[in-house]
């Protein structure tokens, strides 16, 4: 790779001293003679402009070579042709009558169409990864079809998820400092102005207007005038995430008075969704102003938000989803004869910014951008004190866990207590099967009782006596105030050379705490743990406040924790483009800084001496260099080969391992180190497009940061630190952060995709992703607590040669569609996913879990065993089958079109989006038990299915899905 980035310079200096020769140029009409503005022509893989208002477009000081031309235009359909360009022609005239056919029909092509799944999904889960895919359709068969057929169902592209994309506004980039995944659902709804990015770079190529990074980058000009003059009416009706959806866009273009403006609003709502007990409602804002001052100078107004709120669907073991169904969701029940969501999420971010464009010279334009981003995400959960889950999912609501007793009862000979424990479960199944919904969903009218029926308790600060709520409804809130600067300077240094230089200035105040949204009844909630046993003074460990202890909170107040995230970053990123004969080079290097910090606004009981205040800074320095090199075999093959090596800063999550607790941070923590290579053979010919791509991308010193409940952990050889209240520390139960640090991943693949016109109305298109995605170390583990004050390190994590999960790890489609002359459209295409597995419980894989103390191993531990028990699920391969089909009118001004898609049409309901390991028992004679209950229910003359009282959480696909859409234009 140094050689090659050194010969990349080396070609950036030499290369001043070359010039091409040839201008080429050309008028654009439509079959009707019409000019036609605004198309896009392009010359070979790296010179691209758009035709005027005649239709004329033209390329300068052209090198003697062989090209294609690309033509394209929304709703024509696309052109191409080859051109010689010979070293003795100072002007290549393509003529005055190039024509484009009007095809209604592809107006949809290439559109982006995000859902509710991909645009505002909680972090993590299965969803939520896909948008970046659908965002990155191109005239490239398989990135169109990755993300429009296979990206339908969660498929990710090379297997790397949204944190490692970038999605950017007139420079400024949306990704959140916490996660570094952008909030999709912050401009959810405005796809009549996200359509069309000014610049979609896939995968590892160079960005004109960023770094990039393993993702792509994605680059959305919304300059008023950028957009189509004129009215867009959608409305689209579906059974997805969303059963309706109104779109209204205007645009004014620019007039004779300088100014241009641009609207847009929709509004996209569900009363029932085919998860039970789901919903959503969502608004979105889209508002540009520009001015013209002069023909070098322009200003540029942009506002946009979203508004939105939407219940959210639970991930179940196998035991849940066979006794209620596919559709079923544990965060529903009925309260006064309507349904009730307990996971709501409520957000709206809306982003402001004011950009200013400088044409400094013919040869040299300056963008400067500044922005503003504000407001809340909230989500919803149930709370309790000293009380019993209230999930019918909970494990101790199930009929496995009845079982579970029924055999502890057995160990002990107690049979009386077996045959009560058997009845019981067969009761609980009973109802279960018979959807008694009292049972199996959450009974609100139980929990409200709980309150009126609970002890009374007093406010040591107002004197106040009331009941304190045993159950109740607390909203996780985040408020992030966000100021973003961007300025990109671009010059045409000679005929072949491009410089580009962008930087970039973020600053981040991330409010985030709890508050109390629903007391069910109650008077007040206490500000204390349920889990801690104190002793009752004001310095009591279960105190989450002992700046205010033993206080209470009323709707609204804060309650648990309060902090606030700090973070700054600066980068600075030059790019060069140099045209040399049949190659081409980009050359792109990168400097950053990212700083942070946390501030607790809380004295948690627990962590009194690490909690309250500002913690230490965290700084971290950043580099990289990417390059691409083509080479232009002739106008219809090109090779491709990109290389790339850069550093990344944690990420906010990644760094604070609890920041709702204490100030503690990752230990060992440093910059990921991320090495990626791929080569491509791109085949275009009139007839005929394919590419190939091999690729492999190496990731270093990556951080995984999981939390949930653990049983069984041994702490015996860690001493705890002051304010502990461990009693067994040879046997804990707590809620743990767990810390995977050094982590070390591959990325290997291949991909390949091609369409072919079987005759010029019908395309046949096929693609293969082949990839293997593994962990390629053993990273270490450490354990953070809700009961153990202190950071214990667990040892190693054997996960080395694991597949990750998030994705199918192949992929396969091929699909048929016929383009008529008179405007109709008719698609089918089938897709075949494979590879398919859970995420992985990383303390299961330590020697915390074989171990029963310093010297012994549990009985029946062996590597056979072991590796049997621990073995990650693979789940089956699945087929779906979609199809589409379009019908498009013009009336003089007026398009008008309908189209109509269905996905998975055999209702294949198997496919598993997603799954993890549960963590709850943490060693190995637990988990071996749990593992194998087929013999206890033979045992008891049980016919019904023997479940794990922990076994895997997943997503299903919801079935058969379809959306139908009409719009009018003019």
């Amino acid at each position: 790779m140094t050689k090659f980035l050194f010969n990349c310079l080396a070609v950036l200096f030499f290369s001043q001293l070359l010039n091409a020769q040839t201008m080429v140029f050309g008028y654009l009409k439509d079959q009707n003679g019409k000019p036609i503005e605004l198309a896009n022509v392009s010359l070979g893989d790296n010179q691209t402009t758009q035709t005027d208002k005649v239709g004329y477009f033209q390329f300068k000081e052209v090198l003697a070579s062989v090209y294609t031309i690309s033509i394209g235009k929304t709703g024509y359909v696309p052109r191409t042709f080859t051109i010689t360009v010979s070293s003795d022609e100072t002007k290549k005239n393509l003529g005055d009558d190039i024509r484009l056919e009007y095809n209604p029909a592809q107006a949809e092509v290439g559109m982006v169409t995000l859902t509710d799944d991909e645009l505002s999904t909680d972090e993590g889960s299965s969803l939520g990864q896909t948008g970046i895919g659908l965002l990155q359709s191109s005239r490239d068969v398989f990135s169109r079809t990755a993300a429009f057929e296979l990206g339908a169902y969660w498929f990710r592209t090379r297997g790397t998820d949204n944190r490692y994309s970038n999605i950017m506004f007139n420079g400024i980039p949306m990704a959140k400092a916490a996660s570094g995944r952008p909030n999709f659902g912050n401009w959810g709804g405005l796809n009549n102005v996200v359509r069309y990015p000014y610049e979609m770079v896939e995968g590892n190529n160079v960005s004109d207007y960023s770094f990039s990074d393993l993702g792509g980058t994605t680059y959305y000009d919304t300059r008023a005038s950028s957009y189509r003059k004129g009215l867009n009416l959608t409305y689209s009706f579906g059974n997805r995430t969303y059963q309706h959806r109104v779109m209204a866009t205007y645009s004014t273009g620019m007039l004779p008075s300088g100014w241009a403006f641009t609207l847009s609003g929709s509004r996209r709502w569900m009363a029932n969704g085919v998860i039970e007990g789901t919903y959503s409602d969502s608004y979105g804002y889209f508002a540009a102003i520009e001015k013209k001052f002069s023909d070098k100078n322009r200003l540029s107004f942009t506002a946009f938000g979203a508004p939105t709120r939407r219940a959210n669907s639970s991930p179940n073991t196998q035991e849940v989803y066979d006794l209620g169904g596919k559709n079923y969701n544990a965060y529903w029940g009925w309260q006064d004869g309507e349904r009730r969501n307990e996971r709501v999420r409520r957000y709206f971010e809306p982003v402001f910014m004011l950009s200013d464009d400088w044409d400094l010279s013919q040869y040299t334009k300056l963008i400067t951008t500044v922005s503003y981003q504000f407001g809340q995400d909230k989500r919803s959960r149930l709370n309790w004190y000293q009380a019993d889950n209230p999930s019918p999912i909970y494990y101790k609501n199930l009929p496995s866990y009845l079982m579970e007793l029924a055999r502890r009862a057995k160990a002990t000979d107690s049979n009386s207590d077996v045959s009560y424990f058997l009845g019981a479960y067969q009761n609980l199944y009973n109802a279960w099967t018979n959807n008694d919904e009292s049972i199996t969903q959450i009974n609100w009218a139980s929990l409200y009782n709980a309150n009126y029926n609970a002890p009374l308790a007093t406010d040591p600060y107002t004197g106040e006596t009331g009941h304190r709520a045993t159950y109740f409804l607390v909203d996780d809130v985040v408020k992030d105030k966000t100021l973003n600067a961007a300025i990109h300077l671009q010059s045409q240094l000679d005929t072949n050379v491009k410089f580009f230089l962008n930087l970039n200035y973020q600053n981040l105040v991330s409010e985030n705490y709890r508050e109390v949204n629903d007391l069910l009844g109650a008077d007040f909630a206490l500000n204390r743990s349920s889990f801690l046993k104190g002793d009752g003074t004001d310095a009591s460990v279960d105190n989450f406040n002992l700046l205010n202890p033993n206080s209470v909170a009323r709707k609204g107040d804060k309650i648990e924790y309060d902090y606030k995230l700090y973070s700054q970053f600066l980068t600075a990123n030059a790019t060069t483009r140099i045209n040399v004969n049949r190659w081409d080079v980009a050359v792109s290097a990168l400097l950053s800084w990212n700083g942070s910090h946390r501030f607790g606004e809380y004295q948690n009981g627990l962590y009194a001496d690490n909690s309250y205040g500002s913690s230490k800074k965290q700084n971290f320095f950043d580099f990289g260099l990417r390059g691409t090199l083509t080479y232009k075999i002739n106008g219809r093959n090109f090779i491709v080969l990109n290389s790339t090596y850069y550093t990344e800063a944690p990420t906010l999550n990644e760094i604070y391992v609890n920041p709702r607790l204490a100030n503690v941070v990752t230990p060992d923590l440093t910059s990921q180190k991320i090495n990626s290579n791929d080569i491509t053979y791109n085949l275009r010919t009139p007839g005929f497009r394919a590419r190939v791509t091999g690729y492999y991308t190496k990731i270093k010193d990556g951080v995984e940061v999981s939390r949930y409940y653990a049983e069984g952990l041994d702490l015996s050889d860690y001493t705890p630190a002051a304010g502990s209240v461990v009693t067994n520390i040879a046997d804990v139960n707590t809620f743990v952060s767990e810390v995977l640090t050094g982590v070390e991943k591959d990325f290997l693949g291949v991909e390949a995709g091609f369409d072919w016109k079987i005759i010029p109305t019908l395309t046949f298109t096929g693609v293969a992703a082949v990839g293997q995605y593994t962990y390629k170390n053993n990273p270490d583990l450490y354990i953070m607590t809700d009961t153990f004050n202190g950071m214990p390190y667990f040892g190693k994590a054997y996960i080395k040669d694991y597949k990750m999960s998030g994705t199918p790890q192949k992929a396969y489609s091929a699909g048929l569609r016929y383009n008529s002359p008179d405007y109709w459209w008719f698609g089918v295409t089938g897709n075949f996913l494979q590879d398919i597995y859970s995420d992985i419980s990383y303390l299961a894989r330590t020697l915390n879990f074989v171990m029963e103390s310093d010297h012994y191993a549990y009985p029946g531990a062996n590597p056979e065993t072991v590796h049997q028990i621990l073995k990650p699920q693979q789940y089956q391969d699945v087929f779906m089958l979609n199809a589409n089909i379009g019908k498009s009118f013009r009336f003089g001004k007026y398009n008008v079109g309908a189209s109509l898609s269905v996905n998975n049409i055999l209702n294949n309901r198997k496919y598993v989006t997603g799954a993890f390991e549960q963590g709850r028992y943490s060693n190995y004679k637990d988990l071996a038990i749990d593992k194998n209950r087929d013999e206890f229910y033979s045992s008891m003359g049980i016919q019904n299915k023997a479940y794990s009282v922990f076994g895997n959480k997943l997503f299903y696909d919801t079935g058969r899905t379809y959306f139908f859409s009409v719009y009018l234009r003019f």
